[in-house]
């Protein structure tokens, strides 16, 4: 059986997987972005396993992990991109996603699309902002510019 994944036998008798990290019940703060990254780390341990096979207390450890990063987030990476103009917070998005001009216009039903909003000729409708924050999770007044 691989390290990385257990099983412990609940108090009802049912196995529940668990990760490497359900033995390290420490937590801490996020004031760096070398405690950043090793947060992020936990949680997409954690994250990949089905809803409701985590342990108790690794649950627990996704939870708490999941809104620290969430603060830290608010607190150091909105206010970054909220001072870039909406064309290059998309850039930094879509590079930060491995992903390109046609592959945003794709996303908003016009594969041209794309490069005319990176490029600053056309401005997102609030139709695309809703699909954009859909798509990637993230508020949509990030995507206001």
């Amino acid at each position: 059986m691989s390290h990385a994944i257990q099983t412990s036998a609940a108090t009802t008798g049912k196995c529940k997987k668990t990760s490497k990290y359900a033995q390290l019940l420490n937590v801490w703060a996020i004031h760096t972005k070398k405690d950043y990254d090793r947060a992020i780390a936990v949680v997409h341990e954690l994250a990949v396993f089905t809803e409701g096979t985590l342990s108790p207390i690794d649950q627990a450890r996704l939870d708490v992990f999941a809104d620290l990063v969430e603060a830290y987030e608010k607190k150091h990476v909105r206010p970054f991109f909220k001072k870039l103009s909406q064309a290059d917070f998309l850039k930094e998005l879509l590079k930060d996603r491995e992903m390109n001009a046609s592959d945003l216009g794709r996303l908003l039903g016009n594969r041209q699309l794309g490069a005319a909003i990176l490029r600053g000729e056309r401005q997102l409708s609030k139709a695309h902002i809703r699909i954009l924050s859909d798509h990637f999770g993230l508020p949509a007044d990030l995507f206001l510019g």
